[in-house]
């Protein structure tokens, strides 16, 4: 008899337990990105990516495959394809705009997703957006200004652009997660996540030359590990805790990223950069805590 898989998993709350998993599964994806940015310093953007969902893959597959069909089975594929093409590309995008700029400054960008998803909900979803959630938009944008710079060479060294449309398009990916975790496991979602983006990178292998060196399969292997444990701590955090009370660790891996090239590489970034960083932090978290609360009064 197949063990059957809920489409949602509950446990008691607990915040203190949420928290804890939320910002290990930050600090993972700050390694994730360390070691990516070493990856791509050393061989073929496409290798590493192949590489990094390979081993992703393989490690949910190990952890699904007990569900047996009823961990697979959905009746919103459509939305779960979706979200896995989409949430490929942010990935991808991500780990290409650190080839361009600094690894603080990518995963900022990367994470400017919550201040794009009240533009979404409004403009795709048609769900309106309080004034409060506004003001820290205009006040995320600006942040996003003070850290990109735009001048005149912004399209001949377009590192920024890319990180940017990381954060648009994750936050996309975000907005189809939101409607899928009504009906889906976590479990479910990651595992088409992987092994869709895996099947959608597998062909450009083909325009990729030669193979890569042994220390890119290291460090591709250790970012693939990284990635899984993020998005396995994450969907655990969001059982234990709300999703505003998880969502305003996200810039947590920030802070990790910018210890740890200091620490190692001795990389620190400029005080505009600071600012930057500190008003997109401050409207990411306003956004995640004023949405919770429109749902949470929507529910009654």
């Amino acid at each position: 008899m197949q063990k059957e898989q809920q489409p949602v998993l509950r446990q008691t709350p607990n915040i203190r337990k949420g928290s804890l998993l939320a910002i290990f599964a930050f600090f993972c994806m700050a390694i994730f990105g360390i070691t990516t940015q070493e990856a791509y310093r050393l061989g073929s953007a496409i290798w590493v990516s192949v590489i990094t969902y390979s081993i992703a893959t393989l490690g949910i597959c190990m952890l699904i495959l007990p569900y047996g069909k009823a961990g697979l089975q959905s009746k919103r594929y459509f939305y779960l394809i979706a979200r896995a093409v989409i949430g490929t590309a942010a990935s991808f995008l991500y780990m290409l705009s650190m080839n361009y700029i600094p690894i603080v400054n990518a995963t900022l960008l990367f994470n400017t997703a919550p201040i794009f998803i009240p533009l979404l909900s409004v403009l795709c979803l048609k769900i309106p957006v309080n004034k409060n959630t506004w003001y820290a938009v205009v006040l995320g944008f600006v942040g996003i200004l003070v850290i990109i710079k735009p001048e005149t060479t912004i399209l001949t060294d377009p590192g920024n652009l890319i990180g940017l449309a990381a954060g648009i398009a994750l936050a996309i990916a975000y907005s189809i997660m939101k409607i899928l975790t009504a009906t889906d496991s976590g479990l479910r979602i990651i595992f088409y996540y992987f092994v869709i983006g895996l099947l959608i990178q597998l062909p450009l292998l083909a325009f990729t030359a030669g193979f890569p060196d042994v220390r890119v399969i290291y460090y591709a292997m250790m970012s693939g590990i990284m990635l899984l444990l993020t998005q396995i701590s994450l969907v655990k955090a969001y059982t234990y805790a709300t999703a505003s009370q998880v969502g305003v660790y996200q810039y947590s891996s920030i802070v990790f990223v910018g210890i740890i090239e200091w620490l190692i590489f001795g990389k620190a970034p400029g005080w505009l950069d600071i600012l930057g960083f500190l008003l997109v932090t401050i409207a990411g978290c306003l956004i995640i805590r004023s949405s919770n609360h429109q749902e949470t009064h929507q529910k009654f």
